[in-house]
């Protein structure tokens, strides 16, 4: 059985390979590897994947391949399938799906706006984001580089739908690629008087 990190790379391998059984990891746990080239041959597709994996998580881009990243990243299937499948065949969306890939867009913004709070920051280059779900991180990191700063940085997120409990990422410097994300204890005794 196949395990697909559940983000875009996922969603493109499940549509690549239909006929494997397959269970769905969260992203920052999985081991695997992908490179579009071991799958697709024409250089016009695999352009187009690339326009997936490229726009997933970079604030920039056509609002189709971004949108089915954030579905993807939410585990909203379906709609990323949707998405997904406008983006390959080169077609309009409908004006219902079009604007539900806005949403996910605006939605994604508003959150990151709000999380980039210096009063999240304690101690110094440790992001508390407890209350936050995982699937956000890529997004925020990269938000964080371009308007915070590039020096080395720790992310406490919260769980992801394939992984409870609270996540500390780890960032290097001018890097927006997680070095180790590991699962975050923050228990402390406490001595009753």
């Amino acid at each position: 059985m196949h395990e697909y990190p559940l983000d875009i790379r996922g969603l493109i391998l499940r549509h690549l390979q239909p006929q494997h059984e397959y269970r769905w990891v969260a992203p920052f746990l999985w081991s695997g590897t992908f490179e579009i080239t071991e799958y697709v041959t024409d250089a016009k597709s695999i352009r187009k994947y690339q326009i997936l994996t490229e726009a997933d998580c970079s604030g920039c881009g056509n609002v189709i391949p971004r949108a089915a990243g954030i579905a993807a990243r939410q585990g909203r299937l379906n709609l990323a399938n949707n998405l997904l499948s406008s983006h390959l065949l080169d077609s309009k969306p409908d004006e219902v799906l079009e604007v539900r890939a806005l949403n996910l867009l605006n939605d994604e913004k508003w959150k990151i706006k709000r999380l980039l709070n210096r009063h999240r920051e304690w101690p110094k280059d440790v992001w508390n984001l407890q209350d936050t779900p995982a699937w956000i991180i890529p997004s925020f990191i990269r938000r964080f580089r371009l308007l915070v700063h590039s020096r080395s940085v720790s992310i406490i997120s919260g769980g992801h739908i394939l992984a409870a409990g609270n996540w500390m990422w780890s960032y290097p410097e001018k890097s927006h690629l997680a070095s180790s994300v590991i699962m975050y204890s923050n228990l402390k005794t406490c001595e009753f008087l």
